[in-house]
């Protein structure tokens, strides 16, 4: 089977108290669905320069053979104050 890349992103990854973590090929498309998370569960919707930078050091590249398994989504409470 192929091994296919993903870019991994999640807020515990930035130090908050949250179990949202996303995948994606693409990281723009991660850098996308992150932000809408914040925006939705924590209220943050201006993504600082600053903080754009950190999810990008923070991101994990991971390796999947064949099906690559989503982790269950949850949302935290307002968790967002720690980034």
């Amino acid at each position: 089977m192929a091994q296919r890349e993903y870019k991994q992103l999640g807020c515990r990854d930035l130090g908050a108290d949250c179990h949202f973590l996303v995948r994606s090929e693409s990281e723009d498309e991660l850098m996308i669905l992150f932000s809408e998370h914040a925006c939705r569960v924590h209220g943050r919707c201006e993504i600082t320069p600053e903080l754009k930078d950190r999810m990008r050091v923070s991101m994990k590249t991971i390796c999947c053979e064949g099906e690559c398994y989503e982790a269950p989504r949850m949302t935290g409470q307002s968790c967002w104050d720690s980034f």
